[in-house]
C-alpha cells in the first residue's frame, strides 16, 4: 500500500469512527453496584473504573478514559464518602486505565502487576514529561518522582483487606499475559473483568501482543467464570451479569474461528483483515479494531511470537480537520493538502493546551510522530509530541 493510499484509509476510518449502536451513553454515568461498591462507566463504551468504599479508606480500580474523566471519578467518590483513596488497582496498562493514577499517588499507593512495573521503570523520556504534567496542580508534587516510586508490585494473586472488606487481585499466567489484573469482590460477588471483559466494543487486540492474546484472553474468561460473578464490570461497554464473559468467550472463539478457515483457503493476510468483519457482532462499535485483531489471531494460529515493530520518528504541521472520541484521534491537514490521523494518548506531551480532550477543529498545530515500519496502525500514528500554536 502507498503512503497515499494509507493516508486515505486513515481519512475514511477516523471520519466513521466505527459503527457505534449499542453503547454506554453519551455522558458518564456514576452509579452503585453494591454496598460501598460504585462503578463509573465511561461515555461511548470509553474506560470503566470501580471504586471500593470501606472504613479505612477508598480503593479505586482503573481511573477513567481522560484526565476529565479521572476528575470527575474523584468528585464521585468525594460525593459518597470523606474516606481518602488508598490504593489505585490498575487492571491494565493503558492510559485510559492507568492514565489517572497520577492524580492520586501519591499519597495513595498504585498496584500493578510485576511486568507492568518493570514496563514503567523503562518509560522514555516524553512518557515521563507526560507523566509529571498530565495534572497540573500535580507537577510540583510529581517534578522529583517517578512513577515507580508511587507502586507497589504483585506477581500474583493478592488479598487486600481493608476495613473488613476482601478485595481479590487475579492475575491469570500467561506468557503473553502483559500485567493484566481481574478485582474479585467476593461478598458482594462483583467482578472487574480487565482486558478479557468487553461488552459492546470490539477490543483492541494487536500482533505485538501488548494487549495480550485471543488465546490468553479466553484463559482468563475461563478462570472468572469459575467465580461466578453476580455483576461483571467490563473493561468496556455496559454493566452485567456473568453471561458477559460467556459472550466474550463465544465472541473469541467464533473470531478464530472465522481467521482459520480464511487461512485454510490460502488467503492472504492483507484479505483476511479486510474480509475479517464479525458480523454477527455488527452492533458492536470500535470496528476500526478488527484488522489488528485479525493479524494477531493469525500470528497465533501460527504459533509465532509476538511481531516486532521498528518506529520512525515524523513531523507534521498543519490545521487540526478533526478531532473524534475526545482528541484521541486527531487529523492533520499538512500545507501540502496531506492529511495524517495522529493517535493522541495520555502519553503524549502538550504544549498550548492541557489535554487532547482540548483539541478543536481549525488550530493551527504542530506534531511528533512514530511511524511503524511494514504495518498500517489502523487507530492512526502514534503521537509524541502535540503543540498548538496560538
Amino acid at each position: 500500500m502507498t503512503r497515499m493510499a494509507t493516508i486515505v484509509v486513515f481519512a475514511a476510518v477516523a471520519a466513521g469512527g466505527g459503527s457505534a449502536h449499542a453503547i454506554t451513553g453519551n455522558q458518564p454515568e456514576f452509579r452503585k453496584l453494591a454496598e460501598d461498591v460504585y462503578v463509573y462507566i465511561g461515555k461511548l463504551n470509553d474506560s470503566n473504573a470501580m471504586a471500593i468504599v470501606t472504613s479505612e479508606g477508598v480503593v479505586l480500580v482503573d481511573t477513567g478514559n481522560n484526565t476529565t474523566d479521572t476528575r470527575a471519578l474523584l468528585k464521585h467518590v468525594q460525593s459518597v464518602t470523606k474516606q481518602p483513596v488508598r490504593y489505585v488497582v490498575i487492571t491494565q496498562n493503558h492510559n485510559d486505565h492507568s492514565g489517572g493514577a497520577a492524580l492520586f499517588s501519591p499519597p495513595a499507593k498504585t498496584i500493578v502487576h510485576e511486568r507492568v512495573a518493570k514496563q514503567w521503570a523503562n518509560l522514555k523520556p516524553h512518557q515521563m514529561t507526560a507523566w509529571r504534567r498530565r495534572f497540573p496542580e500535580r507537577t510540583a508534587a510529581l517534578e522529583r518522582l517517578n512513577p515507580t516510586d508511587t507502586i507497589e508490585s504483585v506477581s500474583g494473586q493478592r488479598t487486600l483487606r481493608l476495613g473488613g472488606t476482601d478485595i481479590q487481585l487475579i492475575y491469570v499466567d500467561d506468557p503473553y499475559n502483559p500485567g493484566d489484573i481481574a478485582v474479585w469482590l467476593p461478598k458482594q460477588r462483583v467482578l472487574h473483568a480487565s482486558m478479557a471483559g468487553y461488552k459492546d466494543r470490539h477490543p483492541d487486540i494487536r500482533p505485538d501482543y501488548s494487549h495480550g492474546t485471543t488465546e490468553g484472553l479466553l484463559k482468563q474468561l475461563k478462570a472468572y467464570i469459575t467465580l461466578r460473578p453476580q455483576l461483571v464490570v467490563p473493561a468496556h461497554g455496559p454493566v452485567g451479569g456473568g453471561w458477559i464473559l460467556e459472550g466474550m468467550i463465544e465472541y473469541l472463539l467464533l473470531a478464530r474461528d472465522s481467521v482459520q478457515e480464511m487461512m485454510k483457503k490460502g488467503l492472504p493476510l492483507a484479505t483476511i483483515e479486510r474480509e475479517f468483519q464479525m458480523k454477527s457482532f455488527s452492533e458492536w462499535d470500535r470496528t476500526e479494531h478488527l484488522p489488528w485483531m485479525a493479524a494477531t489471531i493469525h500470528r497465533e494460529l501460527q504459533g509465532l511470537g509476538p511481531q516486532a515493530i521498528k518506529t520512525v520518528e515524523r513531523r507534521v504541521s498543519g490545521v487540526v480537520a478533526s478531532a473524534l472520541q475526545d482528541g484521541r484521534r486527531v487529523t492533520v491537514t499538512a500545507g501540502n493538502g496531506m492529511q495524517v490521523v495522529l493517535r493522541v494518548t495520555g502519553d503524549t506531551v502538550f504544549e498550548g493546551i492541557g489535554d487532547r480532550t482540548e483539541v478543536r477543529t481549525g488550530m493551527k498545530v504542530a506534531a511528533v510522530y512514530e511511524v511503524p515500519e511494514g504495518i498500517v496502525p489502523t487507530l492512526g500514528y502514534d503521537t509524541l509530541e502535540f503543540t498548538v500554536s496560538r
